[in-house]
């Protein structure tokens, strides 16, 4: 129970309180007929208007990405140890699924929420295609490079030219400084260490 002589504190404290936010409020009032202070508040609002189209519109862009792909499946590890399907294409995995069926959902980015919504609509793995673990992002960034190169060439003759880089990768010793300098080239990040 609060006493009469804490009341009156409170009173007091609250009187004071109310009077400097009275005084902010009216300022800020004043602050918003200035033109510049009024052309930052339409430009936030504008922001905020097209920051909700904009992701929007991306989701539905990679929504549409992942189920137009025809993909080609690895199998990565992630860094909890568990195994998973990733296309090495466009990036569309399994991880997000799991994670959503043991109620983690909240945990997601938004693009493993599409990704999960894309899953749960239909299957894709039956099996790998390239029956090699590897880290998503390597196998991505391969990928990439082998397209880069041979941008005609068929999804076959991807896995072999795949297993052979990864193989290379793994089996020939490099120095830190080397691996550094494959990171970058592969556009990885620069302390990317998940060669095996």
């Amino acid at each position: 129970m609060i006493s009469k002589n804490n009341l009156e504190c409170i009173r007091e404290d609250f009187s004071d309180i109310d009077k400097e936010y009275r005084n902010i409020e009216q300022e800020i009032w004043g602050l918003e007929e200035n033109p510049i202070v009024k052309k930052y508040i339409g430009l936030q609002k504008k922001k905020t208007e097209l920051e909700i189209k904009r992701k929007n519109l991306y989701g539905l862009m990679k929504h549409g990405e992942y189920e137009n792909c025809n993909h080609l499946w690895g199998i990565s590890m992630d860094e909890y140890g568990e195994y998973d399907y990733v296309c090495v294409k466009c990036g569309l995995n399994y991880k997000s699924l799991r994670l959503t069926n043991r109620g983690k959902e909240d945990s997601l980015s938004f693009d493993e929420r599409v990704m999960a919504s894309v899953l749960k609509d239909q299957s894709f793995v039956n099996s790998a295609d390239i029956n090699l673990v590897c880290d998503k992002d390597l196998a991505m960034a391969l990928y990439k490079k082998i397209k880069e190169h041979h941008p005609d060439i068929d999804d076959k003759t991807v896995i072999k030219y795949f297993e052979i880089a990864l193989d290379d990768i793994r089996n020939i010793k490099v120095s830190d400084e080397r691996k550094k300098s494959r990171a970058k080239r592969l556009g990885l990040s620069k302390d990317f260490n998940r060669w095996k």
